[in-house]
């Protein structure tokens, strides 16, 4: 890979990442939406080298074509060390560079979705232990009236700080939790609904699920908002993180600006 092609290959990258950022917004399906000002400043970042680095290759390209002429003046021997000079400026780089490549028409071809069902199947046994309750204490809700909205985190601490105290104090308490549908585990009756915890990136996801029973199962990765009732689990069972929701309704609903928790 030469010089200009390596400083032009910054400025796609750089121009990539600001369209993510900046334009489409899809930067959220790989990271949290507070990286967004870093990301931008290394977009500008790489935009700003790879365009000196350019700026740089047009202007030694202008002062050689000189150089030319005044070396053919002065006689071969001087021309032929200038040319040798020449060539050695302009080396190249590894064959493997162009593989930085990957990225940008990942991102302007193929633009990854959010990580879905597939990756909830993978991570099923590393589901997330419950998050720690406030340090105030979750507030009551209402036993009637609509379903009050909460994400899944705060679903499953619910649950789960009722499932290892008193029951009585999440059961039957409406709710509306927002996912994406997952196929139930081997064995498991009803399906599952699905969110993505992510700590920094993509990479880190690691699923928030909850078992919904008594509600038709939508198609893999479809994002739907269901309301419902704690199902506690039977009597001498263990405690487990995977809870169980008694489903009421269900609305199909598009992708959240945010996928993920």
């Amino acid at each position: 890979m030469s010089r200009p092609a390596q400083n032009l290959l910054l400025v796609l990258l750089g121009g990539a990442m600001l369209w993510i950022t900046l334009g489409s917004g899809e930067y959220v399906n790989y990271v949290r939406p507070g990286f967004r000002y870093p990301l931008v400043a290394a977009a500008i970042a790489l935009v700003v080298l790879g365009a000196a680095g350019l700026r740089r290759e047009w202007r030694d390209t202008g002062d050689d074509g000189h150089g030319g002429e005044h070396g053919g003046e002065h006689g071969g021997e001087h021309g032929g060390e200038h040319h040798v000079e020449h060539g050695g400026g302009h080396a190249h780089g590894p064959g493997v560079a162009w593989l930085l490549c990957a990225p940008v028409l990942a991102i302007f071809v193929i633009a990854p979705p959010a990580l879905g069902s597939f990756t909830a199947a993978r991570g099923a046994g590393r589901a997330a232990p419950p998050p720690p309750s406030p340090a105030e204490g979750f507030a009551p809700l209402p036993r009637t009236g609509a379903p009050a909205p909460m994400s899944m985190g705060e679903f499953i601490g619910r649950a789960y700080l009722a499932q290892t105290g008193d029951p009585a104090s999440f059961e039957g308490v409406p709710v509306r939790l927002t996912g994406f549908v997952t196929p139930p585990a081997k064995g498991e009756r009803g399906w599952r609904l699905t969110r993505l915890k992510v700590a920094c990136c993509a990479g880190d996801a690691i699923p928030f699920p909850v078992i919904v029973r008594g509600l038709p199962q939508p198609p893999a990765d479809t994002w739907v908002r269901v309301d419902g009732v704690w199902v506690p689990p039977a009597t001498g069972r263990r405690a487990t993180v995977v809870q169980t929701l008694r489903g009421r309704s269900l609305q199909r609903i598009g992708r959240p600006g945010d996928p993920y928790e």
